[in-house]
C-alpha cells in the first residue's frame, strides 16, 4: 500500500511539473516532448512519466500522434474564442454572486481589505514590470471570488477549462512586447470598486468586460507570434 501511495505521489509530482511548464509556456505550443529526455531531466522512470503524460493528454494540454510522438497542444484563435466565451459567462456569474455574498457578510470590511491588498500588489508588480507576478496576483483575485461566490457548480465548470485558459492568459503578458500589464490591473480595480459598493450587476459587467478585453489581447498575441 505504501509503495502504491508513493507511486501515485510520484505521478502527481511529474504531472504538476510538466503541467506548469506547459501553462507557463516553458514548453511551447507544438513542441515535441521526448519521453527519455523528460525522464532524465525529472529523474524518474518511464512508467510514472507515461501516466502523467496520459493525464495531460486527457486534459487537452498534450497530443499523442498516431506514430507515438508527443507534442504540446497548439494554441489557436478559434480555441481562445471558445474558451473565453465560456469563461466570460461563468466568471461574470461568479463575480455577481461573490458580490452578493460579500455584501451580506459580517466580515465585509476584512474581505474587502484582503481583495484591496491583492490588487495593490498587482499594481505594484505592473509598475515594476513583473509580469509573472501580475498574472499570479490576478489569479489570486479570481480565486478569492470563486470562494466567496459559494457556487460549486460554476467553480467546477470553470476548473474543467482552467488549465487550457491559463496558457492563453499568460500568452500576452509573457510573449507580446506590446502588452500593457497596467490594463488588467485597472480592470480588477474596477471589479473591486463595484464589489465595495455592493453593486452585483456592475461587478458582473466589469468582470465580463475584463474577459472580453483579455480575449482581444490574446488574439493579438497569437497573431503576433504566428502560432
Amino acid at each position: 500500500m505504501k509503495n502504491e501511495n508513493k507511486r501515485l505521489s510520484t505521478i502527481d509530482i511529474i504531472y504538476e511539473t510538466i503541467k506548469q511548464n506547459i501553462i507557463e509556456l516553458k514548453f511551447e505550443p507544438n513542441q515535441h516532448l521526448v519521453e527519455s529526455t523528460l525522464a532524465t531531466k525529472l529523474g524518474v522512470s518511464r512508467t510514472p512519466l507515461r501516466h502523467a503524460l496520459y493525464r495531460l493528454e486527457l486534459e487537452g494540454l498534450l497530443i499523442k500522434r498516431s506514430n507515438g510522438r508527443i507534442i504540446v497542444s497548439p494554441m489557436s484563435i478559434q480555441e481562445a474564442k471558445e474558451l473565453f466565451l465560456v469563461r466570460e459567462v461563468i466568471e461574470g456569474l461568479i463575480a455577481r454572486e461573490a458580490t452578493l455574498n460579500i455584501a451580506s457578510s459580517e466580515d465585509f470590511s476584512s474581505i474587502i481589505n484582503r481583495l484591496e491588498d491583492i490588487v495593490f500588489l498587482m499594481r505594484k508588480s505592473a509598475e515594476t514590470n513583473r509580469q509573472e507576478d501580475v498574472v499570479s496576483y490576478g489569479s489570486n483575485f479570481h480565486n478569492k471570488l470563486k470562494k466567496y461566490s459559494n457556487n460549486i457548480t460554476a467553480v467546477n465548470m470553470l476548473e474543467q477549462i482552467n488549465n487550457r485558459v491559463a496558457r492563453y492568459r499568460r500568452l500576452g503578458a509573457y510573449k507580446d512586447p506590446k502588452y500593457a500589464s497596467i490594463i488588467p490591473v485597472e480592470e480588477h480595480e474596477e471589479v473591486l470598486k463595484h464589489i465595495k459598493s455592493k453593486d452585483e450587476a456592475s461587478a458582473e459587467t466589469a468582470m465580463r468586460n475584463h474577459i472580453v478585453r483579455s480575449l482581444k489581447s490574446t488574439i493579438a498575441a497569437i497573431s503576433y507570434l504566428s502560432f
